[in-house]
């Protein structure tokens, strides 16, 4: 949606280089820096979303993840262990998605949280008032959980933290480089900077002004997720279009950072011998939510915690770079404040089995007091104001979030699926065997197949190949296969 003069913008100085029509860099707020650093927040199933608003054909972002997305989305109800799984795999929530209401522009469209409990009032008092986050879940004693509780959060700490901004100090201006490192805006950092980039003479330099809106919040997402160069996309995108991206080389996570522990997960792969081309893949249930919790993760656990700061986009591991790097009063407004950018938790408690990325969640409960009003309605409010006037019929007690899994799966164990190279997953129910191995074109005696067991290095080589190709599997099993063939 195209913004309007009533939406807010970020109005900032671009320093460019005149000859090479290349952004230096700009010169902006705490507002601006707050925006965007909160994208480090944003789960990877967020990020998918807003960039398939902006991304055309000739800028499809983010690898293979689009594929991992709308397979989620297609996926058959028959292969959830229960109803509400889909939604909740899809719409994960960072915890600090209420302390970024402050922003001047947020560009987070998750929806705002809803709590749900069974219909049957006196269940709800037996069960310590359990709820769910979507009104498809049914109710341990059966009944579906569509009744809405109305609410105020208990703790408002990260909120009374935030005034006047919510990640940076409020007296500080900021200088964003092209490539998204943050520094303060003083003489020596533009200095150094020049000089750095060999820049001699200022005759060189020109000046322009540029206005931000929630639209070109991802204009500038996109740019960082396809460049190293977002501002320079953005102003100049005739010289950007047809630029191949630069990426650094992987790092892997220590193995004390992440571990598969005791869970084995297993990859059927079939490849045509005679060019070792992936035909397919197969796989049980217990794999593909691995895949599918590759949506889960915080960007900035993904950079920061999972991959060194060596993930393909280059520009965002610069951006938590300048977070990581930045001292706390200074700079930045609060520890807190800090973590909630470079340490991003989800506001969920239950995480697959499945996931074997260490992923940060809030795990205690909320509490509430609430009302029994008249009409039936359920009504819940804030547990730290007892006794209030108008209020003496009010209960206290603690609404504990249901478990949505199954033995801790979202998928049903017995679902089998398919994979194509670029993660197009269906279940094999709806496939028909005969049908692939006709569209293959491939004599049988070409055909070979290999069980391959996922290690903790094979599930970031997949997840880091998911980000940047389209050639997932290849890039990261079929590569494992052929190098151990030598």
């Amino acid at each position: 949606m195209a913004a309007t003069s009533s939406e807010p913008k970020f109005s900032f100085k671009l320093v460019v280089h005149k000859e090479k029509n290349k952004v230096i860099y700009a010169e902006v707020n705490n507002h601006f820096v707050d925006t965007l650093f909160s994208i480090m927040t944003l789960p990877m199933a967020t990020i998918v979303r807003l960039l398939r608003k902006r991304s055309s054909e000739k800028l499809k972002a983010i690898g293979s993840l689009n594929n991992v997305y709308d397979s989620l989305v297609n996926l058959s109800k028959n292969c959830l262990s229960s109803e509400e799984n889909k939604w909740i795999m899809l719409n994960p929530r960072s915890s600090s998605y209420e302390v970024c209401k402050k922003l001047q522009i947020n560009i987070d469209d998750t929806t705002p949280m809803k709590y749900f409990i069974c219909q049957d009032m006196g269940c709800s008092r037996r069960s310590g008032a359990r709820y769910s986050t979507c009104n498809l879940a049914k109710c341990y004693c059966g009944l579906q959980m569509d009744r809405e509780v109305k609410y105020e959060e208990l703790d408002d700490n990260a909120r009374d933290d935030c005034d006047g901004g919510v990640f940076v100090s409020d007296v500080t201006k900021f200088i964003v480089t092209d490539d998204l490192r943050v520094m303060p805006n003083t003489l020596g950092c533009s200095f150094q900077l020049l000089r750095d980039q060999g820049i001699t003479e200022v005759n060189d330099l020109g000046n322009r002004t540029m206005d931000m809106g929630h639209d070109q919040i991802l204009d500038l997402l996109q740019g960082a997720v396809l460049f190293k160069y977002p501002l320079s996309y953005m102003v100049f995108p005739e010289n950007m279009v047809n630029t191949t991206k630069v990426t650094s080389d992987f790092k892997h996570v220590t193995s004390n950072e992440a571990d598969t522990g005791s869970k084995k997960l297993t990859l059927k792969v079939t490849l045509q011998k005679s060019t070792s081309k992936l035909l397919y893949a197969e796989a049980d249930s217990d794999f593909v939510e691995f895949v599918f919790g590759f949506l889960e993760i915080p960007l900035g656990t993904l950079i920061g915690n999972l991959m060194n700061c060596s993930s393909p986009f280059e520009s965002l591991n610069n951006l938590y770079s300048s977070v990581s790097n930045s001292s706390i009063d200074e700079y930045l407004k609060s520890s807190n404040a800090k973590n909630m950018v470079v340490k991003p938790e989800l506001e969920q408690k239950y995480i697959s089995v499945n996931q074997l990325f260490p992923i940060s969640v809030i795990t205690a409960s909320k509490c509430y007091c609430h009302s029994y009003l008249k009409d039936g309605a359920y009504n819940a409010s804030v547990a730290r104001y007892p006794n209030r006037e108008g209020h003496k019929d009010e209960m206290f007690c603690t609404l504990s979030l249901k478990d949505p899994r199954v033995d801790g799966r979202y998928l049903k164990t017995s679902a089998k699926f398919m994979l194509t190279d670029d993660l197009v997953i269906t279940s094999v129910a709806s496939t028909s065997p005969f049908d692939i191995l006709c569209n293959l074109k491939v004599p049988l005696t070409d055909v070979e197949e290999h069980t391959v067991n996922i290690t903790i290095e094979d599930a970031l080589n997949i997840l880091d190949a998911s980000l940047k190709s389209s050639l997932a599997l290849t890039d990261s099993i079929v590569k494992k296969i052929t190098e151990t063939k030598k």
